[in-house]
């Protein structure tokens, strides 16, 4: 959506709640990091013995 109608994407956030601010943080890294540790959680939580 950002690329058709911006031209560019808009991939860093930066969270403000009064006068605190939330570190910026890049939301592409950010879904790889929890995909990958999604991805660890269940290999180690659905540990199946697999014949071949």
């Amino acid at each position: 959506y950002d690329r058709l109608f911006l031209g560019y994407v808009i991939d860093f956030l930066v969270l403000y709640y009064e006068q605190w601010q939330w570190p910026a943080f890049n939301v592409a890294d950010s879904a790889i990091c929890l995909g990958a540790l999604l991805l660890l959680i269940d290999m180690f939580k659905n540990k199946e013995e697999k014949d071949d």
